[in-house]
């Protein structure tokens, strides 16, 4: 389907209104940008580097990414070495 210049495209955007800023993200549940109040600071978020970012009531946190599933466990208890 051809697009016409005058036609803009929708995309799966949503806004949530927080206290002290709003955030913009994706309708997968990807935060994109923060836009602190009352400056109107943008944030954009989803250049991060993989790092996760969970908006709430009580402010912003900047979290370290998730594993890789093919990251190799660490165990809790580590064994004991075998003495020659």
């Amino acid at each position: 389907m051809a697009t016409n210049e005058r036609v803009a495209s929708l995309r799966p955007w949503e806004t949530v209104d927080f206290a002290h800023f709003v955030g913009v993200r994706h309708r997968n549940g990807e935060w994109s940008t923060i836009i602190l109040k009352p400056t109107g600071q943008e944030i954009d978020v989803s250049s991060l580097g993989g790092r996760r970012v969970v908006l709430h009531g009580n402010g912003i946190e900047f979290l370290d990414p998730l594993p890789s599933s093919g990251a190799l466990p660490v165990p809790l208890k580590p064994e004991p070495q075998e003495e020659t």
